[in-house]
């Protein structure tokens, strides 16, 4: 009777896990219009795209967990400072999340993508 209470709590164990994440702090974020907004305009080429990924070894992940929206849009922010993008701020901002396996390997990836423009 002890080792089917204690198998099933085991197994109880392993079925109710969960954990969290935290994916990054940010300076300024709005889902909203801002008004008084100083900065440049926005132009073609002032569109950048960064990323954070882990990868996937049989099923053991590689990489940093944390802060990742964050590190990908600092790296967006870096990419178009090494186009020559004077920029601080992100507009028209988009986040997206790509998962994809092969076999024995795989990658997730959160990608951001917006217009660097300086604030005035």
């Amino acid at each position: 009777m002890k080792k089917a209470l204690l198998g099933l709590g085991l197994g109880a164990m392993l079925l109710l896990t969960g954990c969290s994440q935290r994916m990054g702090e940010f300076t300024v974020a709005s889902t909203q219009n801002v008004s008084n907004l100083k900065t440049t305009e926005p132009t073609p080429s002032s569109h950048v795209e960064g990323e954070s990924c882990i990868y996937f070894i049989t099923f053991i992940p590689f990489g940093n967990f944390q802060d990742r929206i964050q590190e990908a849009m600092d790296d967006a922010i870096m990419n178009g400072k090494k186009k020559g993008i004077n920029g601080d701020v992100l507009l028209n901002t988009r986040i997206y999340h790509r998962h994809w396996w092969a076999l024995l390997y795989g990658q997730d990836c959160w990608i951001v993508e917006g217009d660097l423009v300086k604030v005035k």
